[in-house]
């Protein structure tokens, strides 16, 4: 495919070996050019990766390889849903005046969450407060209550439409008598939950001829501001470059392969099982996932407040969202939208008089304090913005997983971050080679004129080898805002 009138060859892509004369049918070697430099077509400098985010915090080290769990605890108090309410053993209908003249009744739950002298309310509360007069009773899954109005009004009932299925009811406090009691409420407790997930190992390598060391290319590259002219240094760059995107896309986007059962059904060469483990995209979509049609400051920040309510204190509603570069112009328009209600036209940041009849507009809206203490900051996720591996387009223009946004940072669970990598304790990252007759270009001759070969084949080989997993410590201190057009893309929980 050609770039550009200007352009005279055609990229041509390859895996695997790569020999001299793959750089003379590319057009490498011996060839001249305007530039020495090799416009990378394909490779958008797109800053901060994933894993260079998310080795921002602690990396969580386990003893082995094998599963790795962390503990989750649930709240204690909690609202249970009703099944049904009773009188005399027979379900209410609509006619019936359950509570009238202080008349006993019953209600029934899916689990042994009150006790006795609980009062309880529905969700009108105190207006029709509930008293539960006995211990109890199990019958099968469902747990039976008699319970009385804690009224001074005789004519006071339930009504029916308080007592469907599914309304909701929390536990208030323990009226006690005043003399000589001698029955109060119990404690709630919640067990803590176990979470697990696996690692995953990722191997890639590559093989080079041994009369490819050291071998000059026409053209130069620059990396960080160094320049490099040799094959086997390009060779480095996209071999490491490769495999850093590899791991990346694994923390994001891997799914487990577990079966319910414990086992893994697919095996490598070896006839050993392959397990890979969750992502943080998998574990995130548990909870907190909304999709949208049109993108909106006041939306966004109902989101943000929903998830921070009863959850997070004023001063720790700080989320870091990240996003394409679509979506980070669909959220700096937003806002745009947004300000236009109040900001007058000639800000003299934003508007500038350049002389004659000229105006100059400028600025990019990346940041967004609003009320309860909600603060919104954007960061680029290259991910999002990757054409290689996300290939649904937005009706509005650009790829439509630019638009979505990863909110992966809500503070810490624990004091530790909600979102770690995961490693193996006593395993380093792995980069071996193994040289073969002239063709290892680390190590220098030694006595004799001698070198060392692994192999008699004239090439030497690189293997990189890496052993990951990701934790999302609490999932409900995340959150995803995905396009409509890709709601029903990705895996189905």
């Amino acid at each position: 495919m050609l770039h550009s009138a200007l352009q005279e060859t055609t990229p041509t892509d390859w895996a695997g070996l790569t020999t001299e004369n793959h750089l003379y049918n590319i057009f490498a070697i011996d060839i001249q050019k305007a530039s020495d430099l090799i416009t990378m077509i394909h490779q958008v400098n797109n800053g901060m990766d994933l894993d260079t985010y998310l080795s921002q915090f602690p990396t969580a080290y386990f003893d082995s390889d094998e599963d790795f769990r962390w503990m989750l605890q649930g709240n204690s108090r909690k609202n249970l849903p009703l099944i049904r309410a009773e009188i005399n053993d027979v379900a209410v209908v609509p006619t019936d005046k359950p509570g009238i003249a202080n008349t006993r009744f019953t209600l029934v739950f899916p689990e042994n969450y009150f006790s006795v002298t609980d009062l309880i309310v529905g969700e009108k509360n105190e207006r029709y407060p509930i008293r539960i007069v006995s211990e109890p009773v199990f019958a099968g899954s469902e747990v039976r209550y008699e319970c009385e109005l804690f009224t001074n009004d005789s004519d006071l009932f339930v009504p029916y439409e308080e007592l469907v299925y599914g309304k909701r009811f929390s536990k208030e406090w323990n009226p006690t008598e005043r003399t000589l009691s001698s029955k109060g409420g119990t404690v709630n407790y919640t067990s803590p939950f176990s979470m697990i997930n696996s690692f995953t190992y990722t191997r890639m390598e590559d093989t080079r001829p041994g009369n490819m060391i050291g071998k000059p290319v026409s053209f130069s590259w620059k990396v960080g501001g160094k320049t490099y002219t040799t094959w086997m240094q390009y060779a480095d760059y996209e071999f490491e470059t490769q495999f850093r995107e590899s791991i990346s896309r694994g923390l994001m986007f891997a799914t487990s392969n577990k079966n319910p059962d414990g086992t893994y059904t697919q095996k490598g060469p070896s006839g050993y099982e392959i397990r890979q483990g969750a992502g943080i995209k998998q574990q995130m979509d548990s909870t907190n996932v909304a999709h949208y049609n049109a993108f909106d400051i006041q939306w966004l920040t109902e989101m943000m407040l929903d998830m921070s309510v009863n959850k997070l204190s004023r001063d720790e509603r700080s989320f870091v969202l990240r996003t394409g570069e679509w979506g980070m112009y669909q959220f700096s328009e937003a806002l745009e939208d947004y300000t236009a209600l109040y900001t007058p036209l000639l800000v003299q940041q934003r508007v500038e008089w350049l002389g004659e009849n000229m105006l100059e507009y400028r600025g990019q809206f990346l940041s967004f304090k609003g009320p309860q203490g909600i603060d919104v900051k954007l960061s680029h996720e290259p991910m999002c913005d990757d054409p290689i591996r996300n290939k649904i387009f937005h009706p509005d223009g650009g790829l439509a997983s630019s638009r979505e946004y990863f909110i992966l940072d809500m503070g810490t669970s624990n004091g530790a971050p909600n979102i770690q990598k995961c490693a193996p304790r006593n395993f380093t990252p792995i980069r071996s080679l193994i040289p073969g007759l002239r063709s290892d270009p680390m190590a220098p001759d030694l006595k004799g004129g001698f070198r060392i070969a692994a192999h008699p084949i004239d090439g030497y080989q690189i293997i990189r080898m890496e052993i990951f997993g990701s934790k999302v410590t609490d999932p409900t201190r995340t959150a995803r805002m995905v396009p409509s057009v890709l709601a029903d893309v990705g895996v189905v929980y």
